[in-house]
């Protein structure tokens, strides 16, 4: 009876000693992932995970308004975990507002842990348009639960003459 006492406890101790350890490189980890979000200058941090899933982020703040009719040019940050190789493609969720056109490399993704694209928005039309942009790796479905979209303003101004 005594030894099953002894192995029990000696079953507990090693047990709570796995789980602190592993919350430890837990830790460490998301430490890690704070760096890496810091160095990154994209504002757009986009995942795709094993099962070539997009999810979506904005991670950085959109640049200033451009001239009207200039690309308002977003870094996208693509961390790869799927070795995905396909092209990514960038579309407006929705009716798209009036004068707003994207433009996303259709260069394929070269599988590589992580690269960057630019998104091109053009806007026409003076002032801050609301804008939702889904992506996602060609010839696979879109995220039902909507994580394959960020939200965001831009803004244009007219010129001065």
């Amino acid at each position: 009876m005594r030894a099953i006492r002894i192995a029990i406890a000696l079953l507990a101790f090693s047990s709570s000693a796995y789980s602190q350890d592993e919350a430890h490189h837990d830790h460490q980890a998301m430490g890690a992932a704070d760096a890496a979000t810091s160095a990154s200058t994209a504002p757009i941090r986009l995942t795709i995970n094993p099962e070539a899933r997009v999810s979506v982020e904005m991670v950085g703040t959109v640049p200033p308004a451009v001239r009207c009719g200039s690309a308002l040019d977003l870094s996208v940050e693509v961390v790869n975990q799927g070795f995905v190789t396909a092209p990514l493609e960038a579309a407006l969720v929705g009716t798209a507002p009036a004068g707003v056109t994207l433009y996303l490399d259709r260069e394929p993704l070269t599988g590589v842990p992580t690269e960057t694209r630019v998104l091109h928005v053009t806007l026409t039309q003076p002032g801050q348009t609301d804008l939702t942009v889904a992506f996602r790796a060609r010839n696979e479905i879109p995220d039902l639960g909507g994580r394959d979209r960020v939200h965001f303003l831009a803004e244009c101004r007219q010129s001065a003459a």
